[in-house]
């Protein structure tokens, strides 16, 4: 053919696109693939503190007179350790019959060896009566204490005192400590 027959070049027609229409509904979901692999544990953490590391208990139900101590064993205190304490008695008082008033206290000392280092204390005074009646009276007294000694060796105890004004009878009944020694 020959050159001369051939009409002048054009350039291309560009593309064009029609606007997108609605989108379909989401199809279903296809299923779940394969697991992968496991990855590397990582390192141990540190282990914790295990808590309580003893508890110590003394009790006794026999009356004792007043004044009168519970004493437990002797205790080993760590470092990073505290001692819960826990204390209580009762005490009973029974009042003379022919006076009209009377006062009792009971008092209860937490001790670590020969140093007190808590005190609760029950006092009730000029209690009424009519004359010529005997009247019983019974206190109830409890403590709750955290102590932070130094690393040790101690021996913890209550010191218990029941007294009265114008009483017959004071006695201790009921009484126990306990120490929880446990790390922080």
């Amino acid at each position: 053919m020959s050159p001369d027959l051939v009409g002048p070049t054009f350039p291309p027609i560009p593309s064009f696109t029609l606007p997108t229409g609605v989108t379909g509904p989401t199809g279903n979901t296809g299923p779940t693939g394969i697991t992968g692999p496991t990855g590397n544990t990582g390192p141990t953490g540190n282990t914790g503190p295990p808590g309580i590391v003893s508890v110590t208990f003394n009790q006794s139900h026999i009356p004792a007179t007043s004044p009168t101590n519970l004493v437990l064993p002797a205790i080993s205190v760590g470092v990073n350790q505290i001692v819960k304490l826990e204390g209580v008695f009762r005490s009973d008082y029974v009042s003379l019959s022919p006076l009209t008033e009377f006062t009792v206290s009971s008092i209860l000392a937490l001790k670590r060896g020969v140093f007190t280092i808590a005190v609760q204390m029950e006092l009730q005074e000029d209690i009424q009566k009519p004359v010529n009646v005997s009247t019983n009276l019974t206190h109830n007294v409890s403590i709750v204490w955290i102590d932070t000694p130094p690393p040790g060796t101690y021996v913890y105890s209550l010191s218990l005192n029941a007294t009265g004004i114008g009483t017959s009878t004071n006695t201790i009944s009921e009484r126990n400590i306990t120490a929880t020694v446990i790390n922080i």
